[in-house]
């Protein structure tokens, strides 16, 4: 098996301390290292470093290598410009497909939490062994709470011949509050990690029938490859067409979808709650820098540069940096795109 990491995004809703030239994937969020480094790290138990691919932004691309520990820089692939997770995903699997075209891949992101790491390698080992006989498997996982700001998916009939996996019935969009609920309450509906395990050249065919328009391009861009003009050849090739989500691009379509519902403790670590959610302990608390707190509770608290201090507050996210502040109430996080269109408004791209 193989590994293709997405690491292009730029972290908007873990703003202030994601910015566009230092992203979240290069912080180190959740424990000591960097989101990236731990993606790199958890998966080279069963996948060996010289199998790994990454498709990232190309002014990240430098320090996406710095953050990867043993992996070919020349398999750290840049996007010319934002392409959209079916393109980019695309990107990668060419690059594979080019050495190994019968290749099984993980595709993941590099935001991903995983607290259950041998289930985790157990999941996509059966997984390797299912994607050579279905469209491709998507890991799914059990939900915990109700959750709005995930996608869901719902199970069908068990595969036969794969013990814990089934047909997928359909994909739900992230829910309502109340849909959510009896999500949780049934035993039919997991959230969607988003997490897939392909055959490189089934998953190529799968974007030649449903967006041949991206599978044209692609092979443009694989013509190009070791040409004296590659770069400009790819930008062309890629330059004019629309930023289609994979899931709404591939795996909603394809027809012999399947997956493996697990407990990974897994968590995307897209926003500040997210990263409250996986570190809250007993003093419900999650607290980084210099923080001194008096009556306070339920709080995440980072400080980069200043001391910060708090008396009588609970339910919030502060995060300082060196030129912006963020206090957010922790139920308000998901909104934080709407305040980054509002900084940029006000600073341009000073603050991003």
């Amino acid at each position: 098996m193989k590994a293709l990491f997405m690491a292009g995004g730029s972290g908007t809703r873990l703003w202030p301390l994601s910015r566009k030239n230092n992203p979240k994937q290069l912080h180190a969020l959740v424990g000591k290292k960097s989101l990236m480094t731990q993606t790199v790290e958890r998966i080279t138990p069963i996948i060996d470093a010289n199998d790994i691919w990454i498709v990232t932004n190309k002014n990240y691309a430098e320090s996406i290598a710095e953050h990867s520990p043993g992996v070919p820089a020349s398999q750290i692939i840049t996007e010319p410009f934002p392409l959209g997770t079916n393109l980019a995903v695309g990107l990668g699997a060419i690059h594979i497909a080019r050495t190994d075209p019968d290749a099984i891949i993980v595709v993941g992101w590099a935001d991903s939490y995983i607290g259950k790491e041998k289930e985790f390698y157990n999941t996509l080992k059966k997984a390797e062994l299912l994607a050579r006989d279905v469209d491709g498997v998507i890991l799914a996982v059990q939900p915990t709470y109700p959750a709005t700001c995930y996608g869901y998916i719902k199970i069908g009939e068990p595969v036969s011949d794969h013990e814990g996996a089934f047909q997928i019935a359909r994909f739900e969009e992230k829910p309502t509050a109340k849909l959510a609920e009896q999500y949780v309450k049934s035993s039919y509906y997991f959230w969607n990690s988003g997490i897939s395990v392909w055959k490189v050249s089934r998953l190529l065919e799968l974007m030649k029938i449903y967006k041949p328009d991206h599978y044209a391009a692609l092979q443009h861009v694989a013509e190009a490859h070791g040409a004296t003009d590659e770069q400009r050849r790819v930008e062309e090739a890629l330059r004019d067409l629309d930023r289609a989500a994979i899931d709404h691009a591939i795996f909603e379509k394809a027809v012999n979808m399947v997956t493996i519902p697990s407990d990974l403790d897994w968590n995307d670590i897209g926003s500040w709650s997210a990263i409250y959610d996986v570190q809250s302990g007993e003093d419900a608390n999650v607290i980084r820098g210099s923080v001194i707190t008096v009556d306070t509770n339920n709080c995440l608290i980072y400080a980069q540069k200043r001391l910060v201090t708090t008396i009588g507050v609970s339910n919030l996210v502060i995060v300082e940096t060196e030129d912006a502040i963020l206090i957010a109430h922790k139920d308000d996080t998901d909104r934080l795109k709407e305040l980054y269109s509002k900084v940029k408004d006000f600073g341009g791209t000073t603050y991003l």
